[in-house]
C-alpha cells in the first residue's frame, strides 16, 4: 500500500514489498519498451535520452525512493534496472532490431552490481546519516556528470551537446539540492561532491573503453 503518511519529508512509501516489486517491474517494463521506441520517434535534440545510462540509473534511484528498508530498496534499485533492459529488449525485437548480447550481458550484470547500490543511495538519501546520505547522492550524481562529460568528450559530434551539458546540470543540481535538504555541514557535503566527481571520472573510463564490446 502506499502510505503518504509516513513518507519522509512528503515522499510516499510502498510497506508492501509485492506490491512495490509489482511498481517498479511494470514501470521498468514500460519504459525500456519506450526507450527502445524513443531512439526512432524522439526528435534529434532529444535523441540521446533513449540511449542515455545516466537516466535509467536515475530512475532506478528514484522508484528505490519508494522502499520503505534498505534491503527492499536495494531490491527495486536491481528490479528495476532488470525490468528496464528486459522492456528495452522486448520493444527492440518488436521493432525488428535485437540488441546484441553484449548489451544485454552487460546491463544485466548492471542490473546485478550497480542495481543495489543505486537503490541503497536512494534509501541513504532519503533517511541515511549524513555520510551515507553523501554517497547515495554522490553516487546517482557523478553517473549523470560523467554520462555529459563522456558525451561532450567522445560523441559530441554526432549527437546533440546541449543534451549532454543538460545532464551534467542535471547532476549537480541533484548534488546541491540533496546538499542543502539533507547534508548541511561542510564535511558532508565535501564527501558527496567528491564521490561524485569519483563516479563522474570512472564513468568516463569505461565508456570511453567500450566495456559493452568486451562481452561480445
Amino acid at each position: 500500500m502506499m502510505d503518504h503518511r509516513q513518507g519522509h519529508r512528503g515522499f510516499p512509501v510502498v510497506r508492501n514489498p509485492a506490491a512495490l516489486a509489482i511498481l517498479v517491474g511494470f514501470l521498468g517494463l514500460l519504459v525500456g519498451v519506450l526507450t527502445a521506441y524513443g531512439q526512432e520517434w524522439l526528435p534529434e535534440e532529444m535523441n540521446s535520452l533513449a540511449n542515455s545510462s545516466g537516466s535509467w540509473s536515475l530512475m532506478a534511484f528514484l522508484l528505490a525512493l519508494l522502499a520503505a528498508s534498505p534491503r527492499t530498496a536495494a531490491a527495486c534499485g536491481a528490479l528495476a534496472l532488470a525490468a528496464l533492459l528486459g522492456g528495452y529488449v522486448l520493444g527492440a525485437e518488436v521493432r525488428g532490431y535485437p540488441p546484441s548480447s553484449a548489451l544485454i550481458t552487460f546491463w544485466g550484470l548492471a542490473a546485478v552490481l550497480v542495481g543495489p547500490f543505486l537503490g541503497l543511495g536512494a534509501r541513504w538519501v532519503r533517511s541515511g546519516p549524513a555520510p551515507l546520505t553523501a554517497l547515495g547522492v554522490g553516487g546517482v550524481s557523478g553517473v549523470l556528470i560523467g554520462e555529459g562529460a563522456y558525451g561532450l568528450l567522445f560523441i559530441a559530434d554526432t549527437t546533440y551537446p546541449p543534451y549532454w551539458w543538460g545532464e551534467i546540470f542535471a547532476g549537480v543540481v541533484l548534488l546541491c539540492w540533496v546538499a542543502t535538504w539533507r547534508l548541511r555541514r561542510l564535511v558532508p557535503v565535501a564527501l558527496s561532491a567528491v564521490v561524485s566527481i569519483a563516479i563522474a571520472a570512472a564513468f568516463v573510463g569505461v565508456y570511453s573503453g567500450d566495456l559493452i564490446a568486451f562481452f561480445s
